[in-house]
């Protein structure tokens, strides 16, 4: 029940985010049990809750369905505060389509988004800290690279 109140809540702000707040908050972040999703606001999301579900649709798209009690938290951000850097210094970054990272911790998730939220790729890290993704199958584009203490964005060309 608390949960239904807090996502009705969460529709609310996001029709009031489409008007007094368009300038301020331009993303909505939701993270779930299953991993997390990023929706622009400016492609102006439906949002539904209904029968135990919470529904994102863009565009008349399904982005996101989920059971409500795999719903973990919610923010709205803005392009400062996402978190998300133009490079990843030093440790990783893109090459012949390929995600790389280094001096990563061992076991660690490393997950890779497209620009519209979906999960593209995860691996784990190896013993020796190297994590090498391959995006060549992947239209050209933006891509988030998340791991548990920094996230980065890569262009794949």
């Amino acid at each position: 029940m608390k949960k239904t109140r807090l996502l009705t809540l969460l529709v609310l702000l996001l029709t009031a985010a489409t008007g007094a707040w368009a300038g301020l908050v331009t993303h909505l972040v939701l993270n779930t049990a299953d991993g997390q999703t990023v929706v622009a606001l400016a492609d102006q999301p439906v949002i539904t809750v209904a029968d135990g579900m919470l529904v994102v649709k863009k565009g008349g798209a399904e982005v996101l369905s989920v059971a409500l009690d795999k719903v973990r938290n919610y923010s709205f951000a803005d392009d400062a505060s996402t978190g998300i850097k133009e490079a990843f210094a030093g440790k990783g970054g893109l090459k012949e389509g390929h995600v790389y990272m280094t001096q990563v911790k061992a076991g660690e998730v490393i997950d890779i988004f497209a620009a519209d939220g979906r999960r593209v790729g995860s691996q784990r890290v190896s013993a020796d800290g190297l994590v090498d993704v391959d995006l060549t199958a992947q239209p050209k584009g933006v891509y988030i690279v998340k791991s548990p203490t920094t996230s980065f964005k890569v262009f794949n060309k």
